[in-house]
């Protein structure tokens, strides 16, 4: 990444990667809107970003969960473990919670729905660019949902290696 957001000297340099042409031509339209931000490069599909990105070393990539030849959420953990200093912001049309939560273990940096205004999107570019975290308020409530879920007890029926095995949670005597 190139210098953080208080030594930052040049734009914010972000990468788009979607499978539809006209939604990375609307966000790096979004985008142009600031001056401080500059889409470096984009690509439509998993492939083009494993590519393009190490070798553009944008400081943001904008990722679509899904793609015609793999996901954004293996691309985000693939890239954030060989691209140094990447944020990635990931932008869906789906609200999907499995995607969200893997996401989120990935190491993404947000998440947000494709409803978003163009104002909060340039926003959400920067925060993740200064290297703060940011979810959808739909994916917020969901986090929230599942976090507070209770927990069940682990099934200790199936915790026996046998029916003839003897199973104790007290202490084992020495």
């Amino acid at each position: 990444m190139t210098a953080g957001a208080a030594e930052r000297t040049g734009p914010v340099r972000v990468f788009l990667l979607d499978d539809h042409e006209v939604v990375r031509r609307g966000i790096a339209a979004v985008l142009a809107t600031d001056p401080g931000i500059e889409v470096v490069g984009e690509g439509s599909t998993a492939h083009d970003a494993m590519v393009r990105i190490p070798a553009l070393r944008p400081d943001v990539a904008v990722l679509d969960v899904r793609l015609p030849d793999g996901d954004g959420v293996t691309v985000c953990r693939d890239l954030l473990s060989t691209v140094s200093g990447l944020r990635v912001l990931m932008l869906t049309s789906f609200s999907d919670d499995e995607a969200l939560f893997s996401a989120i273990l990935a190491g993404a940096s947000g998440y947000l729905l494709k409803q978003i205004l163009g104002q909060d999107l340039v926003a959400a570019v920067r925060t993740v660019a200064a290297g703060g975290s940011l979810l959808d308020p739909a994916a917020t409530a969901a986090v929230l949902a599942r976090m507070r879920r209770p927990r069940r007890p682990p099934d200790r029926s199936t915790s026996c290696p046998s029916r003839n095995a003897r199973c104790s949670t007290s202490s084992a005597r020495v």
